[in-house]
């Protein structure tokens, strides 16, 4: 059974490229595009990890990625970002990784594979 990845990215063409990206290297992908849905899709459905963009609309990917830790979530979480490292300061500790837009997916997904496999 594939590996799940639940990607949050509210630019549609930005998600349905890292989600080609996730199928392509042997993962099943679901997108969704705020804070919110990424909240509600990790309550109801079991995922591997996570990619998530930091800034969205109604609930950004740090507010997020915050208030599952406070549940208890132990998966990993990898930011995606057009911030600059230096904008990103306070946030960073969050993720396991963070990648500034734009990244080279089949790095990512490298990445993706030594922390779960496929």
């Amino acid at each position: 059974m594939a590996k799940r990845i639940l990607i949050a990215e509210d630019h549609p063409g930005s998600k349905e490229l890292i989600t080609i990206h996730a199928k392509n290297h042997g993962y099943e992908a679901v997108a969704v595009t705020d804070g919110i849905d990424l909240l509600t899709a990790y309550s109801n459905e079991r995922y591997d990890l996570i990619i998530t963009d930091l800034k969205m609309d109604n609930l950004d990917g740090a507010s997020a990625t915050e208030i599952m830790k406070m549940q208890g979530i132990t998966i990993p979480i990898i930011a995606l970002t057009a911030f600059s490292p230096k904008e990103i300061h306070l946030v960073k500790d969050k993720f396991t990784k963070i990648y500034y837009k734009p990244c080279d997916y089949n790095e990512l997904f490298e990445y993706v594979e030594s922390l779960i496999g496929k």
